[in-house]
């Protein structure tokens, strides 16, 4: 019995020292993981409760991408007030109905309404980029037995409106249809009588809406109404969902009250009545490209277009930092139609709407740069890499990771975060910027594959010399850092490949977006996607110094006196050239800081010898 006492009292003792060893170098770690879990799920908590609060304020709504910037995080956005038409133009504003207040002045910020007046009337409002003309379900189906033409047949034309509405067909090729007599468009399919007799009934009850708010439809090219049937899901009612146009200031209407976050496309910070007109100027030209208007006054907005052109040809040629959502070539390629265009306009008494369709296009990426940018305000964005937004600061957790895979990966991240800041800036994307990093991309990932190449056949080279791969089977150091290089090559020419083929996807701004909406979505934002860009170049440098040092064992591991005097010498040359190129590519000069550092040592010692 002491015996079995004696052993179980020495193993209480190895278990304690074992739980001594264990705490002391897993305490850190542990810790470091505690306050990581503890912040994300902090973030998480704040970011789930804001979602809550605006779905239980707003009710569920989708993003739509906007044409050349991002869909970005949504943030509780002011709604904007009733817009109503009669009466005096305002410069800048949006005008209000009676139903909601007024603003008392330009620059006061946009109030939200107390009740939801969409939310409870038969014809909710929506935007032009809500149309659902590219996102239709097919509707064709195959046939066994192909139709025969009657002879004598001229007329061509089967697919018809009904009362006053006409079928028309978009440059695209889209079906839609206008009342010419109210000034109306659709995209619903009215070849069904009950579907016209359902849709003359939702715009008699909302031109009834609207005219006792005294806005009323002439039939001319002043006011226009917009109007599309939608089903939430497969089976539920129809509703009826519209808004109006106004051709003289350029804007869209509702009587009813907007939710604003898919107009403001996740920009933050929208306040002013004088911004949010932008915006709304946005969906103005992309409903002019929709449904094109031959009574518009082609020829000045032919001579507005052409202003802003030759601005923004200015600015690319003057400046890398214009705000312009194209660049040089393309510019002068929308000159050169521009010119086209005129051509055409003073050639016709009239204008075909394919001239009103392009014009309408560029217009609305001026006037959604515009909006971007925060045009008209004090603190407007006038250079591409001028951030608008006050900066948060991370916390030290975040800081000290971000700093440590930095270190790890040779300083790649930090390059890399630079060049996106360029391009993605204020979580929005500037297109000209984009094309050349993306192309810039894919080339140094080519690059990094071809070396990642070279480098597998060297390494497995240098594993087939007689001399470093024993033939007892043992491993020693040189073969294992030749094994752990062949990990990192492979490793970083898989990645390069991935991230190629992945980049190839991302040619056009709106697909890139996405793209970078997820890798920035983290507790590390832009750092978490400069690190996956790095981690190619930097796997193969951790390859390549594998390599070396399993180079330079196999080399010093010989016991003769010339081997090590010459090739100590010539490897200590190689190391110190490599660092000073290091040290100079990164504007970082060590002779410099040695000096300031005597410096400051030598100045503290003379203060403390004078008496």
């Amino acid at each position: 019995m002491p015996r079995y006492g004696h052993e179980t009292q020495r193993l209480v003792i190895h278990l304690r020292a074992l739980l001594n060893v264990l705490s002391r170098y897993l305490s850190l770690p542990l810790r470091l993981m505690h306050r990581l879990f503890h912040s994300l799920w902090q973030r998480y908590s704040r970011v789930a409760s804001t979602r809550l609060k605006r779905s239980n304020a707003d009710g569920p709504s989708d993003l739509v991408a906007g044409s050349c910037q991002p869909i970005l995080p949504q943030y509780n956005q002011p709604q904007i007030p009733v817009p109503s038409l009669p009466g005096p133009p305002l410069n800048s504003s949006i005008p209000t109905s009676p139903l909601a207040p007024a603003p008392p002045s330009l620059n006061h910020a946009v109030q939200p309404t107390s009740a939801n007046l969409a939310e409870s009337s038969m014809f909710p409002p929506f935007l032009p980029s809500e149309v659902i003309r590219y996102d239709k379900p097919p509707h064709i189906k195959p046939i066994k037995q192909s139709p025969k033409i009657n002879p004598l047949t001229t007329n061509y034309t089967d697919i018809g409106g009904g009362d006053n509405w006409s079928a028309l067909v978009h440059p695209e090729g889209a079906l839609y249809f206008h009342d010419s007599v109210r000034g109306i468009y659709t995209d619903s399919n009215l070849q069904s009588q009950g579907r016209r007799r359902k849709m003359n009934s939702c715009i008699t009850d909302l031109l009834g809406e609207a005219a006792r708010l005294g806005l009323n439809l002439t039939g001319g090219n002043d006011i226009e109404l917009v109007v599309q049937l939608f089903r939430k899901r497969p089976g539920d009612s129809q509703i009826c969902k519209y808004y109006f146009v106004d051709h003289p200031k350029r804007l869209i209407l509702w009587i009813h009250e907007q939710h604003t976050e898919k107009l403001f496309e996740g920009v933050r910070g929208v306040e002013k009545l004088s911004h949010i007109k932008y915006a709304v100027e946005h969906q103005y030209w992309s409903h002019c490209e929709l449904y094109p208007n031959v009574k518009l006054d082609v020829p000045a907005l032919l001579h507005d277009l052409r202003e802003v052109v030759v601005h923004a040809s200015a600015e690319n040629v003057t400046t890398d930092l214009s705000v312009s959502p194209f660049d040089g070539d393309e510019l002068s390629k929308i000159s050169d139609l521009i010119s086209q265009l005129q051509e055409n306009v003073q050639s016709r008494d009239g204008c075909q709407v394919h001239s009103v369709c392009v014009i309408a296009r560029f217009m609305g990426y001026f006037a959604q740069a515009k909006f971007f940018n925060f045009c008209g305000l004090p603190a407007a964005r006038l250079n591409a890499d001028q951030s608008v937004y006050v900066k948060t600061k991370n916390g030290k957790l975040i800081v000290t990771l971000s700093w440590a895979f930095n270190a790890a990966l040779f300083g790649a991240p930090e390059s890399y975060m630079s060049e996106l800041r360029r391009v993605w800036v204020d979580r929005s994307i500037n297109s000209p910027r984009w094309k050349n990093f993306n192309n810039k991309l894919s080339s140094e990932w080519s690059g990094i594959t071809m070396y990642s190449t070279v480098m597998i056949a060297v390494d497995v080279s240098f594993l087939a010399v007689p001399t470093v791969m024993p033939t007892d089977g043992s491993q020693p150091p040189p073969v294992i850092g030749t094994y752990i290089s062949v990990f990192f090559v492979v490793g970083s020419l898989v990645g390069s490949l991935f991230l190629t083929r992945q980049n190839r996807h991302q040619e056009s701004a709106d697909q890139a977006v996405n793209f970078l909406m997820k890798m920035t979505g983290s507790a590390f934002g832009t750092k978490a996607l400069a690190t996956v860009h790095s981690l190619p170049y930097a796997m193969l440098l951790w390859g390549m110094v594998y390599f070396m040092f399993a180079f330079a064992y196999q080399v010093f591991s010989s016991t003769l006196t010339i081997t090590l005097a010459t090739t100590g010498c010539a490897f200590g040359l190689v190391v110190v050239f490599t660092l000073w190129l290091i040290y100079a590519a990164r504007d970082f000069h060590i002779s410099k800081m040695l000096s300031e550092w005597f410096k400051a040592c030598f100045s503290k010692t003379a203060q403390g010898t004078v008496p």
